[in-house]
């Protein structure tokens, strides 16, 4: 066991060879192909990228969310992304970039997604005008300054709980309720 255990010179904690490979994995399912999202759309590229990693999608056109990469619909099929579901999924900041072109994207749920860090949710200011309800539930990753990016967005739903990195859970708590003055903000520790 040792053997396979180095020292990252950059974090300087012992980092175990076989996580660094699927840590690497996850960053290419995650990453964002600028040339397929010109030429099939924000909203079909935000679909792979979503059910590749493990989430659900819900279209505006389907009553169910979809939750199998190989139901997709044709790629000359034209349907634009209503919601997200993601639990112990293996998405990250890296694709998020996806959403910026999702103008339909009403409703988000990140549960138990392991690689949901800050950077993320700077990522929901380009949804803000159609962005409504927010769901983060035990993303262990996220912090005071990730909570905060929150602030600017225009939701009638907020949910967070258990999300162990935040410092001032009630001071994030006060100013969440403070901006987000039309928005039923429920926080738990």
């Amino acid at each position: 066991m040792f053997s396979q255990l180095k020292i990252s010179s950059s974090l300087f904690k012992p980092v175990h060879s076989g996580r660094q490979f699927f840590w690497w994995v996850n960053m290419m399912f995650n990453r964002v192909d600028g040339e397929r999202i010109k030429a099939l759309g924000h909203d079909r590229c935000t679909a792979e990228w979503l059910l590749r990693n493990g989430s659900c999608v819900k279209f505006t056109s389907a009553p169910n969310p979809l939750c199998d990469y190989n139901l997709l619909p044709p790629e000359n099929s034209k349907f634009f992304v209503q919601e997200i579901i993601a639990e112990d999924a293996g998405i990250s900041h890296i694709g998020f970039s996806h959403i910026k072109g999702c103008t339909k994207l009403e409703k988000i749920v990140l549960k138990n997604c392991g690689y949901i860090e800050d950077e993320a949710l700077e990522y929901l200011k380009y949804r803000k005008d159609s962005l409504k309800h927010l769901e983060l539930i035990d993303c262990k990753n996220l912090t005071d300054s990730g909570l905060r990016c929150l602030k600017d967005l225009n939701l009638k739903t907020l949910v967070i709980t258990n999300v162990p990195y935040v410092k001032d859970f009630e001071g994030i708590k006060a100013e969440l309720k403070a901006a987000l003055k039309d928005c039923d903000v429920k926080m738990e520790q």
